[in-house]
């Protein structure tokens, strides 16, 4: 049962990132789908399915290490973006080119046994596809890793740069395995179980969490001022049930989950707008209230006399970004459920 955890749940976790994947960065979507295809082909399974369908039984083979050179070089897109650098356009030629040859000694030699032809030239062949990109992304993930304030953004690239230390190691361990085959010089290092097997899928592992983790404490977070939205939303919408909008967002897209919410909760401040009693607001400025503080206040007050237009009206209050704007609302909506006159929930 643990083989079979350790086989099968990594390709259904990237399998999973790549469908629920909602962020504007393309090269995050490309990581983990290069990771669920080598993932998934890689497994027993996935072998077996493969050598039945194509008649080649070691397909899958080429086809995860296509998926690990995409995998490569959408990381290094991703940190070359982050750093405010562009990939340059050798580097799309190199990988291009290199694969080929890998292919070509796939071609000539579908047999990936160490003592096969062709075998030490493919490996080489993908050693020198993944080491521009994997350098770089152990460099670029040091770097970008220093200067920024995201805790998880941070460990995730750590994470990263660790599994692409893993995945060169285990190249250079692979093509210095089957040189000792063609040679015929010693290498026992090679065929030990840790090398050969875990730090390859170690390595896979240590990718996909590294590249996991931002997403998962992102979907978190909104997830977090979701809910704190949840007391201002809900006497919005029991005020005017017109703001909720159809169909609803699954959970797993959480960032256009929150962004509803906000425009939610927009429209029901501006149908609130003529009822904003600047009275209000002043008092609570008087007594010391935070901004947010206030806008709670005047929101309740404007509810409870819905229809009622007083004689100064109240402008809104809000920031210019959405981000900014859902911090503020999340502030007004932690004040809002703190008020004392509960009875603006039933009005």
């Amino acid at each position: 049962m643990g083989e079979f955890l350790l086989r099968y749940v990594p390709p259904a976790a990237a399998w999973l990132m790549v469908f629920s994947w909602r962020d504007g960065q393309d090269a995050i979507r490309r990581l983990f789908l290069g990771l669920a295809v080598s993932l998934t082909v890689l497994t027993p399974a996935g072998q077996l399915a493969l050598g039945h369908l194509t008649g080649v039984s070691t397909l899958a083979r080429l086809l995860g290490h296509a998926g690990m050179v995409l995998v490569a070089w959408s990381a290094h897109d991703l940190l070359a973006h982050l750093n405010g650098l562009r990939r340059s356009r050798w580097s799309t030629w190199w990988t291009a080119g290199m694969f080929g040859v890998m292919c070509l000694c796939f071609a000539l030699e579908p047999s990936l046994l160490p003592q096969a032809r062709w075998v030490l030239e493919y490996w080489a062949a993908y050693l020198l596809t993944l080491t521009p990109a994997f350098g770089n992304v152990v460099r670029l993930g040091q770097r970008y890793a220093r200067t920024t304030s995201d805790r998880a953004l941070r460990f995730g690239l750590h994470l990263v740069v660790a599994g692409a230390v893993m995945a060169l190691v285990y190249l250079v361990n692979r093509v210095v395995r089957v040189g000792s085959s063609r040679f015929g010089f010693d290498y026992p290092l090679g065929w030990s179980f840790w090398m050969s097997a875990v730090l390859p899928n170690a390595a896979h592992v240590v990718v996909l969490a590294g590249a996991a983790v931002p997403a998962v404490a992102a979907w978190r977070r909104r997830y977090r001022q979701y809910t704190r939205l949840e007391p201002l939303w809900r006497a919005l919408a029991d005020a005017d049930p017109r703001i909720a909008l159809n169909p609803r967002v699954g959970w797993w897209n959480m960032r256009m989950r929150l962004y509803r919410r906000v425009i939610e909760i927009r429209d029901g401040l501006l149908d609130l707008q003529p009822c904003r009693d600047a009275g209000v607001a002043a008092a609570a400025r008087a007594a010391a209230a935070s901004p947010a503080e206030v806008e709670a206040a005047v929101v309740a007050a404007a509810i409870r006399a819905r229809g009622l237009a007083p004689e100064k009206v109240e402008p809104g209050a809000g920031e210019p970004d959405l981000d900014g704007d859902t911090a503020f609302l999340c502030d007004v909506a932690d004040a809002f459920s703190l008020l004392d006159d509960r009875r603006v929930l039933q009005a």
